[in-house]
């Protein structure tokens, strides 16, 4: 039953993402890019700048192909003891969700529960079979959190495998979802 919950939230989470990849990749504008009004960094996923927006970014590679995006979110959910971090390219060409299991900084691989999902539309959604995803720093609500991920992917029409490699993230931390 967990494992069934688990995969529905994945679904929902990754169609959220789909749908704030269109909206917020249109309309982050000044402090989404990296900088804030004035034009100066916003310090790439450190404290904030002065609008209050962490310059998100993801890029990875799957089977050769590079991806990279500025919309990049983490929402923790600490009832659950986990974190979800969605992103996603502009015009909703991709989405990707990490879940680590925990609220802070580590290590973690698919025997702790870290999963990777990948939707590239129309009909292409791959998850995790292997995954280590390493997060290096874990800011407060409004702060950052920033890592690395790499793994094996696979695909749930075929279940061709790929590799994700050289994946990296700075994602700007929402409050807690309880």
């Amino acid at each position: 039953m967990r494992s069934e919950l688990g995969f529905v939230r994945r679904c929902g989470l990754l169609l959220v993402a789909l749908l704030m990849a269109v909206g917020l990749g249109l309309g982050c504008g000044k402090g989404g890019d990296g900088t804030t009004d004035d034009g100066n960094s916003a310090g790439g996923g450190g404290p904030a700048g002065r609008d209050g927006v962490v310059a998100g970014h993801v890029s990875f590679t799957i089977d050769g192909t590079q991806y990279s995006g500025t919309t990049c979110i983490a929402n923790s959910f600490p009832g659950e003891n986990s974190t979800s971090i969605t992103s996603g390219a502009d015009e909703g060409e991709w989405s990707l969700m990490l879940e680590i299991p925990g609220t802070a900084a580590g290590t973690f691989d698919e025997k702790a529960g870290a999963t990777c999902s990948f939707v590239k539309p129309p009909f292409n959604m791959y998850d995790s079979e292997a995954v280590t995803i390493t997060v290096s720093s874990y800011g407060k609500a409004g702060g950052s959190v920033k890592g690395t991920f790499s793994g094996m992917l696979v695909d749930q029409l075929d279940s061709t495998r790929k590799p994700i490699t050289d994946g990296t993230f700075t994602a700007q931390r929402h409050r807690d979802v309880e």
